[in-house]
């Protein structure tokens, strides 16, 4: 799939989806009848969260799509679309029909990934549903009912704190879904717990996992859906805004003390450290930012990169920075 489209499926492999979206006009008028090109726009919609677009290119892959193979990828970005905005029976529907349709190896794999994931597949058909005002959780079968109400009150609480400083709009309910384990990796997904996929406002977790990790970072990143993330900013808004009442600062002393670190050089190159060393310097510092200057460390969630923290706080980054190790070496 994608072989016939150069620059735009180049774009698309390498993960750039604004960069497939900036080229989206041109491919259309030279292809306005190509299947793969209208699909590439759509999924690539569909990754920024941008649904109501991604529902007008698959409008044309309908109109164009022929093969079984084209009717199953059509289908799954369906799923994710109609999914996205809320359209849960749609979603459903569209799943019910990808799987009558033989797609290809790859699409029926991306089928049964994005059913595990939003609670589609049968492994969930026994599952406890609660809903509350901005969460849909989903409890594991064999969670008893005295821990499902302290998740559902604690996690709807925790939404509460976190949102009323983010004041973020969300497009659906979180959908929640409490994993009874609390080992980190998890069969069935494939995959460590928890994570969150925010375009979807989906977080899978463990049953011991912090109140407000997984959902700070749906909430950030719907401050502003045109965001852009990197792993030190965003984790550490994860830990940050857990609602843990710990001393985050006495956490990332101890970590830098075992592992000392070059800030900067994990931040701009998204250094890929051990979870325990990047989570407690990560979110203290974030702690930091926030508590300097609320504004501004708003305006760097939009934007977490290195070099908009440069515009946005000045000369003061470095001396930030280094004051952040400093007190760290205390």
């Amino acid at each position: 799939m994608f072989s016939q489209n150069g620059a735009l499926a180049e774009a698309f492999k390498n993960g750039d989806f604004h960069k497939v979206i900036e080229l989206s006009n041109n491919e259309i008028l030279r292809n306005p009848d190509d299947f793969e090109t209208h699909l590439i726009i759509a999924k690539s919609y569909n990754e920024v969260a941008d649904f109501k677009q991604a529902a007008i290119f698959l409008k044309q892959c309908e109109r164009l799509m022929k093969l079984d193979w084209e009717k199953s990828w059509t289908l799954v970005e369906s799923i994710k679309t109609n999914f996205g905005i809320g359209n849960i029976e749609e979603a459903k529907q569209n799943f019910v029909d990808a799987k009558k349709v033989k797609g290809t190896k790859n699409s029926e794999k991306a089928l049964r990934e994005i059913a595990l994931l939003i609670g589609f597949d049968e492994l969930y058909d026994n599952w406890k549903i609660k809903v509350t005002e901005n969460i849909i959780f989903h409890f594991d079968n064999s969670i008893s009912d005295a821990e499902v109400k302290k998740i559902v009150t604690t996690r709807q609480k925790a939404f509460n704190e976190i949102n009323r400083l983010f004041k973020s709009t969300l497009p659906k309910k979180i959908d929640f879904f409490v994993w009874n384990q609390k080992e980190n990796y998890n069969t069935y997904l494939e995959s460590s717990l928890g994570f969150t996929r925010p375009n979807l406002c989906v977080s899978h977790n463990r049953i011991n996992q912090t109140p407000g990790h997984e959902l700070a970072h749906n909430i950030s990143f719907w401050k502003n859906r045109e965001n852009v993330r990197t792993k030190f900013i965003n984790e550490g808004i994860g830990v940050c805004f857990d609602q843990q009442k710990n001393d985050k600062f006495e956490i990332a002393k101890a970590a830098y003390e075992k592992h000392p670190m070059n800030l900067i050089d994990v931040w701009k190159k998204q250094t890929d450290l051990n979870n325990e060393i990047l989570y407690p310097i990560s979110g203290a510092f974030v702690e930091y930012l926030f508590n300097y200057d609320k504004a501004k460390f708003f305006a760097l969630v939009e934007n977490q990169t290195y070099q908009n923290a440069e515009i946005i706080y000045g000369s003061q980054l470095v001396n930030l920075i280094n004051e952040f190790i400093l007190k760290l070496n205390e």
